[in-house]
């Protein structure tokens, strides 16, 4: 009878090894998931940024109009320099100037970015890209527009770019972490 007790479970000393372990587990699995959201969220964000500009190129095609999207500013204007982190607007861009004025209209907003991550582009997409009516990237004097938009963040291995090319494709890019220094 005594020994069929002992069988039935499990000892105080036997249940505290075991929790040991699944914490010694959770412990090191932590970091690596970490790790891993942080890439799956720098991974959104670019894609939020590639849906941005692809929906910019559609809307100047389908409309017929210069469409633009833009680093944004509090008040829903274009900034006048980068970096993009404070977040981007797209919207219908009449006079071709780049600026939204108050009679043209938004199509898009996104909010600034979360702390830690930045967004620039380099010369010609430093501050906006702009779509012409034929879906080509052009600057405001009409010229092509080719660039890459970097999204980087503290402390990752690796970066995100969005590569313009002179047709106005973006196109994303994995990248080493390097890039943002």
């Amino acid at each position: 009878m005594n020994d069929r007790r002992r069988s039935l479970g499990f000892t105080l000393l036997e249940a505290l090894v075991a929790l040991a372990l699944v914490a010694l587990l959770v412990g090191m699995a932590a970091p690596a998931m970490s790790r891993l959201r942080q890439e799956h969220r720098m991974q959104a964000l670019v894609e939020e940024l590639f849906s941005s500009l692809m929906l910019t190129r559609s809307e100047a095609l389908r409309q017929q109009q210069r469409v633009t999207v833009c680093v944004r500013t509090q008040d829903d204007r274009c900034a006048i320099a980068g970096p993009w982190t404070p977040g981007w607007m797209v919207f219908v861009d009449t006079n071709a100037n780049a600026q939204r004025e108050s009679q043209e209209r938004v199509l898009q907003k996104h909010e600034a970015l979360s702390a830690g991550f930045t967004l620039k582009g380099n010369g010609p997409v430093s501050r906006f890209v702009s779509y012409g009516l034929e879906g080509r990237s052009q600057t405001i004097s009409g010229a092509f527009q080719s660039g890459t938009l970097t999204l980087c963040q503290v402390d990752a291995t690796q970066a995100w770019q969005v590569v313009i090319n002179a047709l106005g494709r973006p196109k994303l890019e994995k990248v080493a972490s390097d890039v943002c220094n």
